[in-house]
């Protein structure tokens, strides 16, 4: 899958020509979609693959961000490991049916949906991309159907290293920006462009410290380390809530690079550079 991955670069990179320029950025300004008026609390389903939920997960660091700035939230996930949207939706069929099923007072169960769309998909299947994320809110619409829905920009899959890096960044950039403008109340969150204004070294953060990327593992999925769950999830946080979170002691956050070990840690030892991520995430609104 990777060597694909890789040749269907090439050839979209021969067509788009180089893309290699600085994307430091002292601040971005992002469209919001429009949450429903919610009179419990703010519930909010993921729907993905490992770049969601492996080493380190979005979910459960949301949650507990929103917790400790006294936000009265629910998330629910539907995952499942290394597939498209519509293979998530297919394993986690009897799961899904019961989350659209349910009700609420307000008209609508769910009032965000985050879909994160496979690596290949993204990358070269323009029409499935769409597709995969219209099943979500056709699903999603029986019982939410004034959703806010975020489309999650990838991040490049090559090492910041390689001289196609920004190329494949702006390439999944704009794939996530055209799926989000076919659909209804919906933008993107841009995980890729963050992420790579990281490794720009912003705000005296430094990305690779002694060879080791300290923000993605060297796997060849590039999984998301704590760095990066840190500085996505306060965005995530912002971009749901309007506000920067007042960031607690603790968070859950990966013991090592196993999957699916997050435990309460230290803010400060769990990440290399909590201040600097910060001021990071403080640049994108």
């Amino acid at each position: 899958m990777l060597f694909t991955l890789i040749i269907n670069f090439y050839l979209i990179s021969c067509k788009s020509g180089d893309k290699n320029e600085s994307t430091k950025q002292e601040e971005i300004t992002y469209k919001k979609p429009t949450p429903p008026k919610s009179e419990g609390p703010i519930r909010v389903l993921f729907v993905g693959n490992s770049h969601t939920e492996f080493i380190i997960s979005y979910p459960k660091i949301l949650e507990a961000l929103a917790k400790a700035n006294d936000k009265k939230v629910e998330i629910e996930t539907l995952l499942e490991m290394g597939v498209s949207v519509d293979k998530i939706l297919s394993y986690n069929k009897s799961k899904a049916e019961k989350l659209f099923a349910k009700k609420d007072t307000d008209g609508n169960y769910f009032d965000y949906v985050i879909i994160q769309e496979s690596t290949p998909v993204a990358i070269d299947e323009t029409d499935e991309y769409l597709n995969d994320s219209k099943k979500v809110i056709e699903l999603i619409s029986k019982n939410s159907p004034e959703v806010a829905t975020y489309i999650y920009e990838l991040a490049s899959p090559f090492n910041v290293t390689d001289s196609d890096f920004n190329s494949i960044k702006d390439h999944l950039s704009k794939r996530a920006q055209e799926v989000a403008k076919q659909l209804t109340n919906a933008e993107v969150l841009p995980i890729g462009t963050i992420l790579a204004s990281a490794y720009n070294n912003d705000k005296g953060y430094t990305a690779v410290k002694d060879g080791k990327d300290l923000l993605r593992n060297t796997d060849n999925s590039k999984h998301p380390l704590n760095d990066a769950g840190f500085l996505n999830s306060i965005v995530i946080y912002k971009f749901l809530f309007g506000e920067t979170p007042k960031i607690p002691n603790q968070l859950p956050l990966a013991k090592g690079n196993e999957p699916g070990n997050f435990i309460l840690q230290d803010v400060d030892k769990a990440v290399s550079n909590p201040k600097a991520l910060e001021e990071i995430a403080a640049s994108f609104k």
